[in-house]
């Protein structure tokens, strides 16, 4: 306030703020330091300069109450202060203000607090410290040393820097600014120091411990600073006593001046990266005793050091060798978005942290769930599984996928890495087992059969049918092996649909879980059958299941046997009637629009949609990758088919699966090893094997046969002598046979989103093995985001392919996309990526596939639910051959535009070169085109296409531009004196289609 000295000033405003806050405020002054103050602002309220007014004490309580009389007695009192000499809150209870003073709220200040206060910032520590060790220190004559010292700084710097925030001057100093410029003067050096000093609490002789030979540039000065502000930081974050006793001063310094050293650091961090971590290198080099002894839980929620978040990460992969899973995932959520500093510097190291946090997670889920079933009978079997259970197969299957992703060479400590994720999946299996064994057990002595509520054959009667009475048509999906689990994550994408009615239940899948049982099932066939009885059989829905070669094939409806999607279709419409069942697999829902989809629909009551593409994923090994995909190829049908119309959906599987390490355990025997299927068989003999459960199939209501059904009672696969596959099925434990039911029930038509958003993506240089482009989507009309434009946009990557391409014209070979981390404005979310409107974003990820080549990849907008158009990124991208078969491409999975898996001969169509058409010059595209028929060509050649030897040394510079368009890499060598160009992977006849 004007015409109070710096310490007065600051002791007014903390009493402002109080009244501001609390109303009556009882200053209680015990030494009586600040008489003479409090009236000085009484008078200053007389003159209304002070906006509150002020009350003292002066010997009489009753002249002081009746002075309060007017002010007090109010049902709502005015602010104020009344300042009570001589009284403490221990001896205040024994006057009259004690009602006062137990409505209002206390006031107290030290006249050495304040001083602190009131300087830090302004001169150094040791400065003040002097002063307060003088004693007898009184209000006025703070105000006028302080006044003193801060006139005394006659230097001219000295006066700029006062002027100058903490941050403006690092800007300075680094930026080569006004005041760096002044620093090698006479006397400016010392100025800018005694500032820095004050601003930061930095010891007088810290520049000759922490640097001792300066030469007193700019750069070193903030060097100097900047490395005191990242102890302070340290200091202040550490939970246990220091070991350096040189950072005692840092522990003990003032809050004000700990904080600022922290926002420094911070402002540092982001602004001037690389300044800082030469200077956190440097000062963690002097610091060799704390790194030495520091442990994981010593460290706080800073690393300010790059030694912090190596102990972190090696003392979490020590923490789940001993089982804490908890306080790993805790520490690994914090960092698997890979935004903390240290790990920007470094994405091998977020690869890391995201692996641990699956392990981790998968640790809790399998704790969580407990180590048996404890279930007495089916359905509370079911209602365990769907509680505790799905929860850590999800796990396990996410775990199975960032193994896939990103459990590669260049991930920091990737060999203890790889032992947790073994380790962990072993406790999966173990306990899969246990719960398989009860589950098998809780069978022989309940039934396999559950009650008509849960079963799968009652689904289409029970589900189905009472959805057809309302107007439109009801889509039901049929999607091979979509495990429960994984329907969990779908019920979480769609749940909060506005206007919407969206349910997830689980029924147990009819045995042997198979395709060629549960999908037909799903049918109405169950008691159809001719001769079915009319009594309690017929009542218990029996089916008479199509047996051949001693396999199920399908189920006898009576008129016809139902064992395709056409026979299944028929068998729907007979029960739904009507003149149309539009029957779809998902891959024609995705290719066709919402007008084409609506004239499809208009006149059926049921659509049917199927979908192999899991089960085909999962059969060739290369599931884990195609799984999250999967779900948003059916949340986008889902959103195409309600734009169509259709407002009542059923989504279901015909079964589920393992995901099993065929090395790691000893397959069951049984027999010839050509008699069983993997994870089941049929016999004609009742016979009971050890480690196996026998069912025959008249109790589980199959009419008119007499086969056994004998399946492994844990999760373990029959010899079959064939190489073994991680993705099995038919067997009867709970991820095998829990069936997701998903409806959903939507009141309203869907409503679009007319705001159209533009995708903008670039090419970066790779980091530890993965690819990077930086990208950005941002709203295409002018103030979309401030007129109902969405904050956020979900992406998922692509490999453009060939849209008209049939299972004829695809090959064998596949290019797989694994998104491995983002960076910026943008969460990984599984196979895609949500990512914020108007802010930039950094994508890594990898391609493999069965052969080395380079491709196109492609950015887009998985969910169709906003109008974006995809983005097909400049250039080509290597991709990593891998010995892993790939799923094949048959007319219900081909895995065309909208998949993440696209075969590499759809690229490449013999005789068209398009890519060719990405190269601007004429005579550019004559070489590659050369390069590409004829595997080489030499310099002389070059020159001729080129025109010259000046063009060709141009070439010569640029041609790893030029390849980045092709669909190979091109190698310079020299033979026999002889330069050339050399092509390396691709095709021979290559095409894009991008």
């Amino acid at each position: 306030m004007k015409g109070l000295g710096p310490v007065s000033s600051l002791l007014e405003s903390q009493l402002r703020a109080s009244v501001r806050r609390h109303g009556v405020v009882v200053w209680l002054d015990l030494d009586d330091q600040y008489s003479a103050f409090a009236d000085r602002l009484q008078q200053l309220h007389r003159e209304a300069t002070l906006p509150y007014p002020v009350y003292g004490y002066r010997g009489s309580f009753l002249e002081l109450l009746l002075a309060l009389e007017s002010e007090t007695g109010a049902v709502d009192p005015m602010p104020l202060v009344i300042h009570v000499p001589g009284f403490s809150p221990e001896t205040v209870h024994r006057t009259p203000l004690f009602e006062l003073y137990k409505a209002g709220t206390q006031f107290q200040r030290a006249i050495e607090t304040l001083v602190n206060q009131a300087a830090t910032g302004k001169l150094p520590r040791e400065t003040v410290a002097a002063f307060l060790a003088q004693g007898e220190i009184t209000l006025d004559g703070a105000d006028a040393w302080l006044s003193a010292r801060l006139d005394a700084e006659t230097h001219a710097l000295a006066a700029s820097l006062r002027s100058v925030s903490l941050n403006g001057l690092f800007d300075d100093l680094l930026g080569a600014g006004t005041l760096a410029a002044q620093v090698a003067e006479p006397g400016h050096h010392t100025a800018l120091m005694t500032q820095l000093r004050a601003m930061l609490g930095m010891p007088v002789d810290w520049e000759e411990r922490f640097l001792s030979q300066s030469s007193g540039k700019a750069d070193e000065v903030a060097f100097v600073a900047a490395g005191w502000a990242l102890c302070v930081e340290y200091v202040q974050d550490l939970k246990r006593p220091l070991v350096d006793g040189r950072l005692a001063s840092a522990l003990r310094l003032p809050a004000a001046l700990a904080t600022a050293c922290t926002a420094l650091c911070q402002h540092l961090r982001s602004s001037y990266p690389s300044f800082y971590i030469s200077v956190a290198d440097d000062t963690s080099g002097w610091l060799l005793d704390e790194a030495e002894r520091a442990q994981p839980e010593d460290l706080g929620a800073t690393e300010t050091f790059r030694f912090e978040e190596e102990i972190l990460l090696a003392g979490a992969l020590d923490r789940l060798g001993s089982g804490h899973w908890q306080s790993v995932l805790d520490w690994a959520e914090r960092r698997a978005d890979g935004q903390r500093f240290w790990l920007r510097q470094d994405a091998a190291r977020t690869s890391a942290w995201r692996l641990l946090q699956a392990v981790a997670q998968l640790g809790v889920a399998i704790e969580t769930a407990g180590d048996r079933l404890g279930a007495t009978d089916l359905p509370e079997a079911v209602q365990r599984y769907v509680e505790a259970g799905a929860s850590a197969d999800q796990a396990h299957r996410h775990l199975e996928q960032q193994r896939l992703a990103l459990l590669y060479p260049q991930v920091q400590a990737f060999d203890r890495i790889r032992a947790q994720v073994d380790r962990v999946t072993g406790f999966w299996r173990t306990w899969a087992d246990a719960w398989a064994r009860d589950f098998s057990q809780l069978c022989r002595t309940e039934g396999f059969l559950p009650e008509p509520g849960i079963r799968q054959r009652t689904l289409f009667a029970e589900v189905v049918e009472p959805l057809l009475d309302g107007a439109g048509a009801t889509a039901l999906f049929l999607v091979d092996a979509l495990r429960y689990e994984m329907a969990e994550e779908l019920f979480g994408l769609l749940a909060n649909t506005a206007g919407s009615q969206v349910r997830l239940a689980a029924r147990l899948a009819e045995l042997p879980t198979v395709t060629a049982v549960g999908m037909n099932v799903l049918a109405p066939v169950a008691g159809a059958h001719a001769g079915a009885s009319s009594g309690p059989a017929a009542q218990q829905g029996r089916l008479r299941p199509a047996i051949a070669d001693g396999r199920i094939t399908g189920f006898s409806t009576g008129e016809f046997t139902v064992t395709d999607p056409e026979t299944r279709r028929r068998a729907m419409q007979s029960r739904v009637g009507g003149t149309t069942l539009p029957s779809l697999t998902l891959n024609e829902v995705l290719q066709r629009d919402a007008a084409s989809l609506r004239q499809a629909v208009s006149r059926a009551r049921l659509v049917v949609v199927s979908s192999l593409e899991i089960d085909e994923a999962g059969e060739k090994g290369v599931g884990p990758a195609f799984f999250d995909p999967a779900i948003q190829r059916l949340r986008a049908a889902w959103r195409l088919l309600r734009e169509a119309g259709v407002r009542r959906f059923v989504i279901t599987a015909d079964h589920g699966f393992l995901l099993v390490d065929p090395t790691r355990a000893a397959a069951l025997a049984h027999g010839r090893k050509v008699d069983p299927k993997r994870r089941h068989l049929l016999s004609e003999q009742a016979a009971d094997h050890a480690g196996e459960v026998r069912v025959p199939l008249s109790e589980l209501g199959y009419e008119g046969t007499d086969l056994h059904l004998m399946m492994p009672e844990t999760t373990a696969v029959f010899d079959t002598g064939k190489r073994g596959r991680g993705f099995v099925h038919g067997g009867n434990s709970l991820q095998e046979r829990v069936i997701p039911v998903l409806t959903l029930v939507h009141r309203h038509p869907a409503g679009g989103d007319a705001t159209a958003y533009r995708l903008s993506a670039r090419r970066l240089d790779g980091v530890a093995g993965m690819h990077c482009i930086a990208a950005e989507v941002s709203p295409a009309g002018q103030g979309a985001l401030d007129f109902g434009g969405r904050a956020e946009v979900e992406l998922a990557l692509r490999v453009p392919g060939v849209e008209t391409a049939g299972s004829e014209a695809v090959g064998a070979e596949t290019v797989r996309v694994d998104l491995c981390q983002v960076r910026g404005a943008a969460k990984l979310i599984g196979a895609s990526l949500s990512v914020e409107v108007g802010r930039p974003f950094e994508l890594f990820f990898r391609l493999s596939g069965a052969g080395e080549t380079r491709v196109l990849v492609e950015l887009f907008h998985p969910a169709a639910e906003v109008n974006l158009a995809p983005c097909l990124v400049d250039g080509r991208f290597a991709v990593t051959a891998t010995r892993t078969e790939q799923p094949p491409i048959t007319a219900m999975g081909t895995q065309e535009r909208s998949g993440t898996a696209v075969s590499a001969a759809s690229l490449a169509s013999a005789g068209s070169k398009a890519w060719l058409e990405r190269l601007a010059d004429a005579s550019i595209r004559q070489v590659f085109a050369h390069l590409d028929t004829h595997g080489l060509i030499t310099e002389t050649e070059v020159i001729g296409m080129l025109g010259g030897a000046r063009a060709a040394r141009r070439f010569a510079r640029e041609v790893e531009q030029y390849a980045l368009h092709a669909p190979f890499a091109v190698r310079i060598d020299v033979v026999g004196g002889v330069k050339r160009y050399v092509k390396e992977g691709g095709w021979h006849d290559d095409t894009d289609q991008g």
